[in-house]
C-alpha cells in the first residue's frame, strides 16, 4: 500500500518520514513473471460485468445479525433482545427498529441470512480476500478484491488511483495486494499521511519526494532486479502522479460539499468520502465503520450506533442513485461474523462464527430479497447456507472476473482466486 508519512517521527535506520516514501513490503519474488501472468489472465474468460465499481464496508468486531438485520421477534427475550422488528418495504423482510432507513429502501437491497464463518477472527481479511489470516499463514498470501480488479480490468485513468483504501494498512487487514505486483496496492488514505492528500500539499514536497524516489532507484538498481525495481517505480510513480492532481485531492476536501451534505454526513464522513472517490473514478474503496465487539452492553451502544449507520448508508446509497452510479457500483456491507444468539450476563452477545448477515446493494445484484434463513434463535442456518467464499466470488463474478481465475504466486506455484465456491446464483 502507498504511505506517504509526515513530517515526525524517524525509522530505526535514522531515516526520517519525512524523507522516506514507503510502498509495501519489499517482496518482489514473482514480479518478474509478468508474462505468465499474462498467459494466466488471457486463459481466464472474462464474463460480462454488471457493476464497474466497489464500495466494501466492513463492521469491525462482528455486529450482531439478530439485532439488525435477522431479528427474531418471537423468540425467548434472551435470544431476541430488547430491539423490536419492524416491517420494510419488501414483504416478508424485517429488520432491526433501529435501521429505518434501510428497511424503507429494503426493495434496493439483497439481505444474505444464512452466511457461514468458519474461523473466530478479528479481522477484515476473510471480506477482502476470501481467506482468513489462520490460512493465509499456511497456504501463502492472497490478493484483496480491490488489487485483483485493478490488474484484471486496469484503470484508464491515470490521474486517479484504481483502489483506495480507508481501512487498515496492515497485512492482518487483507487489504493489500498479495502476491500481485506492487503497483496494485491500494492508496492508503488515513493515518500519518493523511495530511499528504491535503489539497495543500506543497509541490515542492512532491518533487522533493520524486527527486529522492530517484536517486534511491539509481542506487538500487545496482544490485536488485531491474524488473523488480520497474514494477515498484511504476506503482510508485503512478501514486505521485494521482497526489499531484487535483481530481482525487478533492475527493477527500469534504468542504466542496453543500452544507447540508456536509452536516448529513457528520461523523461517518467516510462513507462521504467513498462516494466522492467513486464519482472521481475510483473502482474500488474500503472502509470500516464503528466498533461491534458487544460482549457487555450490546444494547445500549447499539442504540446509538445503529442510528448513526442507517443514516450514513441510506444517504449514501440514495446519492449514488441520484448520480447514476448505484448501477454500476457494488455496496457490500457485513463483518467478521455473527454474534451468539442468547444474550449473556453483562447484556452483551459474544462472538459466534457459525453464521451472520451480509447487506449488498447496487451493481445490478437482484435486489429486493432475503437470500437464506437461520433457524428459530438465529444459530444456525437453516435454508441455502453461503460460505464467506462464496460472497467473495459472487462480487468477483458481478465484476465480470472469473473467481476461479488463476495466478502465479510468489512461490511460482498456480493459484486461483476462489476455486471451491460458486457464485450466489440468486444475486445474478
Amino acid at each position: 500500500m502507498l504511505t506517504i508519512y509526515g513530517r515526525s517521527n524517524r525509522f530505526c535506520s535514522g531515516v526520517s518520514r519525512r524523507e522516506f516514501l514507503r510502498v509495501g513490503g519489499l517482496g518482489i519474488a514473482g514480479l518478474t513473471l509478468a508474462d505468465l501472468f499474462h498467459l494466466r489472465e488471457a486463459a481466464a474468460a472474462p464474463g460480462i460485468p454488471r457493476a464497474r465499481n466497489v464500495i466494501m464496508i466492513n463492521l469491525p468486531g462482528g455486529p450482531s445479525h439478530l439485532d439488525m438485520f435477522d431479528p427474531k421477534p418471537d423468540a425467548a427475550a434472551e435470544i431476541r433482545g430488547e430491539f423490536k422488528a419492524i416491517d420494510t418495504k419488501v414483504a416478508g423482510i424485517q429488520f432491526c427498529e433501529l435501521l429505518p432507513g434501510m428497511a424503507g429502501m429494503a426493495d434496493r437491497l439483497a439481505v444474505l441470512r444464512s452466511v457461514r464463518n468458519t474461523s473466530e477472527e478479528h479481522s477484515s481479511s476473510h471480506l477482502m480476500t476470501g481467506y482468513w489470516n489462520v490460512e493465509r499463514a499456511v497456504i501463502g498470501d492472497r490478493p484483496s478484491i480491490g488489487s485483483v480488479l485493478w490488474k484484471v480490468r486496469g484503470h484508464a485513468d491515470s490521474l486517479t488511483p484504481g483502489y483506495v483504501s480507508l481501512s487498515r494498512n496492515d497485512r492482518e487487514s487483507g487489504t493489500g495486494a498479495g502476491y500481485l505486483e506492487a503497483m496494485y496496492e491500494p492508496l492508503f488514505a488515513s493515518g500519518p499521511g493523511r495530511e499528504d492528500l491535503s489539497p495543500k500539499l506543497p509541490a515542492q514536497r512532491l518533487s522533493s519526494r520524486r527527486r529522492l524516489l530517484d536517486q534511491v532507484d539509481e542506487a538500487r538498481g545496482h544490485w536488485m532486479d531491474s524488473r523488480g525495481v520497474e514494477a515498484k517505480d511504476a506503482f510508485t510513480h503512478r501514486a505521485l502522479d494521482v497526489l499531484s492532481a487535483t481530481r482525487t485531492r478533492d475527493a477527500f476536501d469534504l468542504s466542496k460539499e453543500k452544507e447540508d451534505v456536509r452536516k448529513a454526513y457528520a461523523g461517518v464522513e467516510n462513507f462521504l468520502t467513498a462516494r466522492r472517490l467513486v464519482e472521481a473514478g475510483v473502482n474500488f474503496v474500503a472502509l470500516d465503520f464503528g466498533g461491534w465487539d458487544t460482549h457487555s452492553d450490546n444494547f445500549s451502544h447499539l442504540r446509538k450506533q445503529l442510528p448513526q449507520l442507517d443514516g450514513a448508508y441510506t444517504r449514501m446509497i440514495r446519492d449514488l442513485d441520484e448520480r447514476g452510479l448505484l448501477a454500476e457500483t457494488l455496496v457490500v456491507m457485513w463483518g467478521e461474523f455473527g454474534r451468539t444468539p442468547k444474550v449473556n450476563g453483562i447484556a452483551g452477545r459474544d462472538h459466534w462464527p457459525a453464521v451472520m448477515s451480509a447487506v449488498l446493494a447496487g451493481g445490478g445484484i437482484r435486489a429486493g430479497q432475503a437470500v437464506g434463513s437461520t433457524d428459530g434463535t438465529g444459530s444456525y442456518p437453516a435454508e441455502r447456507p453461503v460460505h464467506v467464499r462464496g460472497v467473495v466470488a459472487t462480487i468477483y463474478e458481478a465484476l465480470g472476473i472469473n473467481p476461479k481465475m488463476t495466478f502465479i504466486d510468489r512461490q511460482n506455484r498456480p493459484v486461483a482466486l476462489i476455486p471451491e465456491e460458486d457464485p450466489i446464483s440468486e444475486l445474478l
